[in-house]
């Protein structure tokens, strides 16, 4: 009777040991998937880059005392797969000539379709087509954006790959608190530089979702450090958009 309550014995501890091998691997195996390394700000932008465009922009010189013709460059975001790009105000306001310019080199006409030039320095184009390579980036809700949030900024020079600049989110400045010229305009204060090689271009988060539209910076010497002024995404769906 001993010698089979031993046996019971070995074979119960056996199963047991079976068991807990079995669910430690199990667990070591999920927790290995639930976690993968996180990506760095570089890899996120490297993925955000296929979107942003350089924008060059021909018209009349309205200031200009003889008939003359001047360009603007800057940049911008394609923003879906039907051809919409995002874009400061300034670089196509007037223009009667407007060309967008891929990472491929592939170069597409656009019109204006819709703009908000005094009130918020934003216009949305349309391509006249869509290069069959083309990448639409993805758009975040900008209201769930809080200071102190790393940021980052993609231009698009017309000789070079796409320039990154890496801040964070300094200060929000809702509609006629920073600039009673812009009464419309919700901004972001980041510390990201911004230059006429990002200007009119996306603002990102660190998932790679658009965030706002590079308007300007105050020049140095007019405060203690850099200061880059970004109108948010939310601001550009509620004007051009049409949705919040």
């Amino acid at each position: 009777m001993q010698s089979t309550s031993n046996g019971l014995s070995v074979v119960w501890r056996l199963a047991w040991l079976v068991v807990g091998f079995l669910v430690t691997h199990v667990v070591a195996a999920h927790a290995g998937e639930a976690t993968p390394a996180p990506q760095s700000i570089q890899q996120v932008a490297e993925k955000a880059a296929p979107s942003v465009v350089v924008i060059r922009a021909r018209g009349r010189d309205a200031m200009a005392k003889t008939p003359s013709r001047i360009t603007e460059t800057g940049a911008g975001v394609l923003i879906s797969a039907t051809g919409q790009v995002l874009t400061a105000a300034y670089v196509v306001h007037g223009m009667d000539e407007i060309s967008v310019r891929f990472p491929s080199g592939e170069t597409v006409s656009a019109r204006v379709v819709a703009s908000a030039p005094a009130s918020a320095d934003l216009s949305l184009l349309q391509l006249d087509r869509v290069p069959a390579d083309a990448i639409a980036s993805p758009m975040a809700d900008s209201d769930t954006v809080r200071v102190g949030d790393k940021v980052f900024i993609l231009g698009a020079p017309s000789r070079l790959p796409s320039a990154l600049s890496v801040g964070s989110i300094q200060a929000r400045w809702s509609p006629n608190t920073a600039y009673r010229t812009m009464p419309l305009a919700e901004f972001f204060q980041t510390d990201a530089t911004i230059d006429t090689d990002n200007s009119g271009g996306p603002m990102f988060n660190v998932r790679g979702e658009v965030i706002g539209i590079v308007s300007h910076n105050i020049a140095k010497g007019e405060t203690s450090g850099p200061q880059g002024f970004v109108v948010t995404l939310n601001t550009a769906k509620r004007l051009l958009l049409a949705k919040p």
